[in-house]
């Protein structure tokens, strides 16, 4: 399928008869070919515009723009530190020469980067900047911002503060054709999803409802992933099914996916999930009659729990080695997991309830 927003940047490249102009076009189709997943396509945009611009006097729009969208490729070839630096760069010299429209787009991203790392008080910050900024028809940062909102709001299980959220993001996205961003919220509400399904399981508890929906929300992803074209961090689909197939108890299928993208996933920067799928993999392996191979992984799952920097995440994990523990009679590593997947559980909370209360604080649905 064609993209409609790459279409239109095409025919407005086509129209531009500014060299100024163009080179901004130029960089944000260069950040539209990053976002869908093309990054050998928008390295060759950013080549091409280093080469006709950089012997040239600077013109801050202009480096802006290319800040921005070299901070989108490398977020979104292994999801690299250096994009929100990229990103701050694009922010300061769009605030500096009032470019309002870039300031609202690199305002967006900052607060998407910062819910990434649980910058809160950042994000909140750079979200409003975002919704202040952008004009009416600004739908792609409008977009972004809205789905920041919504995905915190699901984060902290008020699913009904995020749908309205979910709505106008989806809303801006189909307004504009912009197929990767529908990829995008498709994608954080299936994760999203998941994560509940899969903490109620570590908890003993099971919801096939739950389950049943966060399976298919994982399934109607990639499948429109592979219609659309968008091929950005190919491991993520995978790997969410993956974590669905356990909680369905289809080990063998889940182990399966698992060796075939858990090395990917690392490639691709997802190394703060490591313990929660070698959890997972551990949980498999002891399904499918593979003691040796379970103590093994879970062992590693205990290593990488550390470079957890997300308390729920530790928890799934400390969780899911509570129950191998005690399926495996070592009830004293069952119990130590146990009481440090409910303190993650307990910070896990707090920091819900704080986030809840940053944003009813600052945004409203009739702010976008």
């Amino acid at each position: 399928m064609t993209s409609r927003l790459l279409a239109s940047l095409d025919e407005r490249i086509a129209r531009a008869s500014d060299p100024l102009e163009d080179a901004c076009l130029r960089a944000e189709r260069a950040s539209l070919l990053a976002r869908q997943g093309h990054l050998d396509l928008a390295r060759a945009e950013l080549a091409a515009l280093h080469a006709r611009y950089d012997s040239q006097p600077p013109n801050a729009v202009v480096s802006a723009w290319l800040c921005l969208a070299e901070g989108l490729t490398a977020y979104f070839c292994n999801l690299s530190a250096s994009s929100r630096d990229k990103m701050l760069r694009a922010y300061a010299l769009s605030g500096a020469v009032q470019a309002s429209r870039l300031h609202a787009l690199s305002a967006a991203w900052l607060s998407h980067m910062n819910y990434m790392e649980q910058d809160f008080e950042s994000m909140v910050r750079h979200i409003g900047v975002a919704l202040r900024d952008a004009e009416p028809d600004h739908h792609t940062a409008l977009s972004r911002a809205c789905l920041v909102v919504a995905q915190a709001y699901h984060w902290a299980e008020r699913l009904d503060l995020s749908l309205p959220w979910y709505a106008r993001a989806h809303q801006h996205a189909t307004a504009e054709g912009d197929e990767a961003m529908l990829s995008a919220l498709m994608h954080n509400m299936a994760w999203l999803r998941a994560a509940q399904a899969r903490r109620l399981s570590v908890n003993g508890v099971t919801n096939r409802d739950e389950i049943c929906q966060a399976l298919a929300g994982a399934e109607s992803t990639g499948h429109f992933d592979e219609r659309v074209g968008t091929a950005t961090l190919g491991s993520l689909v995978p790997i969410l099914r993956a974590h669905m197939l356990v909680l369905h108890e289809r080990y063998s299928e889940a182990l399966e996916l698992f060796s075939n993208y858990l090395t990917v996933a690392l490639d691709e920067g997802l190394g703060r999930l490591q313990c929660v799928m070698l959890a997972d993999i551990a949980w498999c392996r002891l399904n499918t009659g593979d003691n040796a191979g379970a103590l093994k992984d879970a062992q590693d799952a205990q290593t990488h729990i550390a470079d957890c920097v997300q308390a729920d995440e530790r928890a799934a994990a400390h969780g899911r080695l509570a129950q191998l523990y005690a399926a495996l009679g070592n009830v004293g590593a069952s119990q130590q997991h146990a009481a440090q997947a409910s303190a993650d559980w307990n910070s896990h909370a707090r920091r819900q309830a704080y986030l809840v209360g940053l944003l009813s604080g600052t945004v409203s649905i009739s702010t976008p």
